[in-house]
């Protein structure tokens, strides 16, 4: 069974927050919100006010190979504020790391949640995020593709919170097979099939 691991911390975008958790739960794919910070009861005050408390924290593992024994996929939203703690969170770095090109684990990132990207200097050539962080992404090495989602191998990156649900969707369907993809799809109402750009390397 696919998990997915759905970062969040004090600050993160709540739209890019709940569009990848109603995507994955609407495919009856497990999705856990794993919460990182110092709060003790894991309770989040997200970038414009709403409040949630995390099922679980990232200081309940001790090794990236434990946490890669629970999820396949993982999930960066943006929001400034929050997307900076998850960017610089060493742990959070060292899966990164270790889940890119990995066969059978995917990573996401949204808005300004692409600097995780910049902060743990994958080797991906093409990314997209919101346009704030457009230069600290070229400066980095990455072409800037203004596009709603841009996949590059397991890295699937997106502008903000208007394309948070097509990306959610794209990071589903790498994981459900197509009829659920194509149930979800058709249970959101979504307005017609939306392209994406993709690239992959070896």
């Amino acid at each position: 069974m696919v998990n997915v691991c759905l970062f969040v911390a004090d600050g993160n975008d709540e739209i890019e927050f709940s569009a990848p958790w109603g995507v994955f739960t609407r495919a009856q794919i497990p999705i856990d919100s794993v919460y990182v910070g110092e709060n003790p009861e894991k309770l989040v005050t997200m970038s414009r006010g709403v409040q949630l408390y995390a099922k679980r924290s990232l200081k309940e593992f001790k090794s990236v190979e434990e946490f890669a024994s629970h999820y396949d996929v993982i999930i960066i939203p943006g929001g400034m504020k929050g997307a900076k703690t998850l960017s610089t969170d060493e742990f959070v770095k060292k899966l990164v790391t270790s889940y890119w090109k990995k066969s059978g684990k995917v990573i996401g990132m949204i808005c300004a949640g692409t600097l995780a990207a910049k902060t743990t200097g994958l080797s991906a050539t093409e990314i997209t995020g919101h346009p704030s962080v457009r230069k600290d992404l070229e400066e980095s090495g990455f072409r800037y593709v203004p596009q709603p989602v841009v996949v590059e191998n397991n890295l699937i990156t997106s502008m903000g919170p208007g394309t948070a649900l097509i990306w959610a969707l794209k990071l589903m369907e790498q994981v459900a097979t197509k009829e659920t993809y194509d149930a979800v799809y058709e249970a959101l109402s979504m307005p017609e099939k939306q392209i994406v750009y993709a690239t992959n390397r070896d």
